[in-house]
């Protein structure tokens, strides 16, 4: 016996079916009634997966988070100071802050000083940055490990 075509569904049947749907659906889960914990349970579940994803991406960028260890530490700094710079200036002073050196640079006759910092963090790349007069010179730790080293940095710079 042949098998009798079944009509397509009106608009109204489409909307009413629809609505039994879910309506039957909100009958199953009903976070609003007070004994209902499911609410809670999403919520918690939706808190533990970002507490998971936040963790590992700071464990994959934490050194965003926590300061590097490679702050330029020079032994016997002050020893510089007195060494000659150039024929008319002399090392009178060495300051030495936290993010950087500040070397003072006099000279007596002239009643003249300069100033060359020496960055004290290291770059992406490895490097410590010394400016003097806009110029920058881009240094490894074995070339500024010492006083006299330092000295020729700055006669380069």
């Amino acid at each position: 016996m042949p098998q009798l075509p079944i009509p397509p569904m009106t608009l109204s049947q489409k909307i009413q079916s629809i609505q039994g749907i879910t309506t039957q659906a909100i009958q199953n889960v009903n976070i609003a009634q007070p004994n209902s914990n499911v609410a809670q349970q999403i919520k918690d579940i939706a808190e533990q997966q970002t507490r998971m994803v936040l963790d590992e991406w700071m464990k994959q960028y934490k050194d965003l988070f926590e300061p590097k260890e490679s702050k330029l530490k020079i032994n016997n700094i002050r020893k510089i100071i007195g060494m000659e710079y150039d024929s008319r200036f002399r090392v009178i002073g060495v300051l030495e802050e936290n993010k950087y050196y500040e070397f003072t640079l006099g000279n007596d006759l002239l009643n003249q000083t300069e100033s060359i910092l020496l960055h004290r963090r290291q770059t992406d790349s490895g490097h410590y940055i010394m400016e003097y007069k806009g110029k920058t010179l881009w240094l490894t730790k074995d070339e500024i490990d010492m006083p006299e080293k330092i000295i020729i940095c700055m006669n380069t710079i």
